[in-house]
């Protein structure tokens, strides 16, 4: 009888053990694609909307406004590169896990 309760107690502690690391992989998998939704947001909100801005008003081109060019510019720049941060971020979390 006891040999049997062991058994028993060792399969439903493995039953737990797999659905703990299911659990974890679809955390893992959700918090990397929120990462990587976020990273895709800052590429447009902070790549290809000062770009269209400028396209909508080239007049901003024309007139002498080196101050904002270069603040869309460094906007684009940062945008980029956190952009791709959290993309990185987010393959290191499908890697290695959250903890």
């Amino acid at each position: 009888m006891a040999e049997n309760f062991e058994e028993i107690s060792s399969e439903r502690l493995r039953e737990i053990a797999a659905t703990e690391q299911i659990w974890n992989n679809e955390l893992r998998k959700y918090v990397a694609s929120a990462l990587d939704r976020l990273s895709t947001a800052l590429i447009v909100v902070g790549i290809l909307a000062p770009i269209v801005g400028i396209m909508a008003n080239p007049s901003v081109l024309q007139q002498d406004n080196t101050f904002w060019l270069m603040m869309k510019f460094i906007a684009m720049i940062f945008g980029g590169v956190l952009s791709f941060g959290l993309h990185i971020c987010g393959r290191w979390v499908l890697k290695r896990g959250l903890s």
